[in-house]
């Protein structure tokens, strides 16, 4: 019997991924654990093993098809065996599907065989009123209008099909991410004129954002769109060596998909979901240097400014918890461990690899665990659990010169610190005595980027001046 090869789900938030390369070809013989294809999750390219040996028989979604997670990608059976026509034979929810059906089958040929009166018969097939609209509870009529619902979609479970508010809240649930609908209701959008591009019809937040730019008519948000749809051949497809309307020649056209597509639908998202509120200091590295050149010279593993950063990030977590959560919903949620994550540039974007629970790692001990995770983010290996669950996050552009900047919450995280270049600066020095002068010191910014629903300002700026002074003592970070 055929058995499918299956999109897997690779993370709470992963709803669909890319099929990138097949590693085996139809009629091919694998065991199982071999590597089957490669597919392209949130930010990763990651391999997917045969669970069971066989012959790949079928083949059905092609190298750069984007599939829903859980949809049959192909199939492995017997040599020669034909595999089933429709795409979803032979997997557990076709059975389950299968079987309901024939019950459903036996259930219509048993209230067939019954006698009822006609007026009965009448009343039960009638789930209606006589204004044409459904049965429905007064609560679930009451909830279908605060949310904008068209009962005449809702499947009602009560007697003769009554709409119970229960139905009304699935309805709700299955239909429409919890952030697409925040953005819907934020933006006045009626949801029921929606078409959902997720799996089984959902909507996402991609469909609200088509919908505003499909509102946007002529003004900046479609005007790009309008660009390349008008050229000097006429309407249609983009192509290279045609001109805009207004006399731009097209060099070339990149498809906004994979990594990149990923990239920016998370940065939509966090940007329309959480209100941002940022808060630099200027940190005197001077002392961080010192001591840094001392570790180094001691020992054969070289540490980092960022693990020191992140050592003092860490300390400031504890002394402030708040911190170390998230807002799910109407609750917040608080961590035990604290899970950093520090952003990387991989081959396809920016990756956020995750140390976990590190809550006590030494300096030397986190820039052993990032220095893992980073060849392995450059190398496009990381498993998806070393880059999930991520509590707070560092983004450092120093390496690169940036002098300042300000970072995108990542998302369900409530802040995340941006770390700028060191420069040497004039400042003014106040001596025990009082008096003033005017040294040069290795100096550098840091912006704390925070969710403003979750953290007040006066906590942020408690935090990063935390940050700041253990940065600007760092023996207490080797202690």
């Amino acid at each position: 019997m055929a058995t499918a090869i299956i999109m897997p789900k690779a993370g709470m938030a992963m709803e669909e991924g890319t099929v990138m390369k097949w590693l085996k070809a139809e009629g091919q013989q694998v065991e199982q654990g071999d590597p089957l294809l490669e597919i392209l999750t949130d930010k990763v390219v990651m391999e997917v093993e045969a669970q069971v040996s066989g012959t790949l028989i079928k083949i059905l979604k092609e190298e750069g098809e984007v599939v829903p997670v859980t949809k049959i990608i192909g199939y492995l059976g017997e040599a020669g065996e034909k595999a089933p026509e429709a795409e979803t034979e032979g997997t557990p929810e076709a059975a389950i599907a299968k079987t309901a059906a024939a019950e459903s089958k036996k259930e219509e040929e048993k209230k067939s065989l019954e006698v009822k009166p006609a007026a009965k018969a009448e009343i039960k097939i009638n789930t209606a009123d006589f204004s044409g609209k459904p049965a429905a509870t007064p609560a679930a009529k009451r909830i279908a209008g605060e949310r904008g619902i068209d009962l005449l979609k809702v499947r009602g479970s009560g007697e003769n099909g009554e709409i119970k508010a229960r139905d009304v809240e699935a309805y709700k649930e299955m239909s429409i991410s919890p952030l697409a609908r925040r953005a819907a209701e934020a933006e006045g959008i009626d949801v029921t004129e929606l078409r959902g591009s997720g799996h089984a019809g959902k909507i996402l937040m991609k469909d609200v954002e088509g919908k505003l730019q499909e509102a946007a008519g002529g003004q900046e948000a479609s005007a790009a769109v309008q660009e390349q749809q008008a050229g000097a051949k006429g309407a249609g497809t983009p192509e290279v060596g045609q001109l805009t309307a207004d006399g731009k020649e097209i060099a070339e056209v990149i498809p906004y998909s994979g990594v990149r597509k990923v990239i920016g639908q998370r940065m939509v998202e966090s940007k329309f979901t959480a209100p941002h509120l940022y808060f630099t200091q200027k940190v005197d590295l001077e002392k961080l240097l010192d001591i840094r050149k001392t570790v180094n010279g001691s020992q054969e593993k070289k540490t980092s400014v960022t693990d020191y950063i992140s050592k003092a990030v860490i300390k400031a977590i504890k002394k402030y918890p708040d911190f170390n959560q998230s807002l799910s919903g109407d609750k917040i949620i608080r961590y035990r461990g604290i899970n950093l994550g520090i952003a990387v540039a991989a081959p396809g974007g920016l990756i956020v690899p995750v140390i976990k629970n590190a809550n006590d790692k030494t300096v030397v001990e986190l820039s052993e665990a990032s220095g893992a995770l980073f060849e392995k983010a450059r190398s496009g290996k990381l498993k998806p659990e070393e880059y999930t669950g991520g509590t707070f996050t560092i983004s450092n552009l120093g390496m690169f010169g940036i002098e300042n900047f300000t970072a995108i919450i990542n998302q369900p995280e409530v802040g995340i610190l941006a770390v700028s270049a060191t420069k040497d600066e004039a400042v003014v020095v106040k001596d025990e005595s009082g008096s003033k002068s005017i040294q040069i010191k290795p100096m550098m910014n840091i912006t704390l980027t925070v969710d403003h629903r979750v953290i007040d300002g006066l906590l942020a700026a408690q935090f990063v001046t935390e940050v700041k002074r253990l940065l600007e003592n760092p023996i207490e970070l080797l202690i």
